[in-house]
């Protein structure tokens, strides 16, 4: 895990990859929610829709996605078939645009595995939850131009290759590792032509980290006590719990040098509990279903930093060492 400082990196300087007529073909990596929605707001869009799956059949094959839309994405059907390519790490087709959905503990191998197939010049978007692996990712394909990207689009799986667009939000999008253009506006509207819309943003990184912050002050608790994030407001015991982490979450960000994300934290994490009362944090769905969480791009990267400013994190640090002895089967 990195620290909070990006490297130094020019998305200017990258090769570019030709124009051309014809629309770009972007690889989608992760069958999850995420991955199947986006693979289908770019096919509706005409551009060519790669499915990258962690399981993929013997050789690459074209398939449907069964797409629910919402009303809103002007697709005026209940349910449509959406052609895609599925394809696998070993087939041969140069990637020019990826969009990484996986979880963050997959992200690493998953590139390693897609690098020899990365074109100089290519775009990478990276959409997962956290931060201290854009570095790690930067550096497994150093000719590549890397985004960072972070949505409040909602969906979920009905089946395999079967996706319900659940919630409009947003989607942000930035170069890494911010402070300039990089690109970001030009790839923004390629990404953002079908019925999913992006927002470029000059600089990202406050956006990656006052989302970190929701996070830290949300899932952790979310997964330990079994409950949806409303019930964090509700429940005398967990409010109390949920406001003093989201006190000491503050006083990390201020001693980081992120004052103003700091003043906020307390608000913008309350609206976000009560906006998603019903949900159940995607962090206790892993923990229940055995899988590993994101808790070490999550409440492990605002620790480490914390640490190495000499700051003290006592209940952010509990958390994480609880969340970590759950995934490993043990009971905190």
């Amino acid at each position: 895990m990195s620290g909070s400082g990006f490297a130094i990196r020019d998305n200017a300087l990258m090769k570019e990859t030709p124009t051309s007529t014809t629309p770009a073909a972007w690889h989608v990596l992760g069958g999850g929610a995420m991955g199947c929605l986006w693979a289908c707001s770019l096919a509706t869009a005409g551009h060519p829709a790669r499915l990258l799956l962690r399981q993929p059949p013997a050789c690459a094959t074209d398939s449907d996605i069964t797409l629910s839309p919402r009303p809103t994405d002007g697709l005026h059907k209940q349910s449509l078939q959406i052609p895609v390519r599925i394809e696998g790490a070993g087939d041969a087709t140069p990637i020019t645009r990826l969009l990484a959905c996986t979880k963050a503990p997959d992200l690493l191998p998953a590139l390693a595995d897609l690098a020899p197939r990365v074109v100089d010049g290519a775009a990478v978007v990276l959409l997962q939850n956290g931060m201290g692996f854009h570095a790690e990712a930067a550096a497994l394909l150093p000719r590549a131009r890397i985004f960072c990207a972070l949505t409040t689009e909602g969906a979920y799986l009905q089946s395999r290759l079967s996706v319900r667009h659940a919630g409009s939000g947003e989607t942000l999008l930035g170069a890494f590792p911010g402070g300039a253009d990089g690109g970001a506006a030009q790839l923004a509207a390629e990404l953002g032509c079908g019925f999913l819309p992006v927002r470029p943003v000059e600089n990202i990184l406050p956006s990656l980290w006052a989302k970190l912050a929701i996070n830290c002050a949300i899932n952790p608790l979310t997964a330990l006590h079994g409950c949806t994030n409303g019930e964090l407001l509700e429940r005398p015991g967990l409010r109390s719990e949920f406001d003093a982490l989201c006190t000491e979450i503050s006083g990390l960000l201020a001693g980081l040098g992120h004052p103003l994300l700091a003043s906020a934290v307390a608000a913008d994490a309350v609206r976000v509990a009560r906006a998603t009362a019903a949900n159940r944090s995607s962090m206790l769905q892993d923990l229940e279903a055995g899988r590993r969480t994101e808790i070490r791009y999550i409440t492990g990267f605002l620790c480490q930093n914390a640490k190495a400013a000499g700051l003290p994190c006592p209940r952010n640090d509990a958390l994480f060492r609880a969340v970590r002895q759950r995934e490993h089967g043990g009971q905190p």
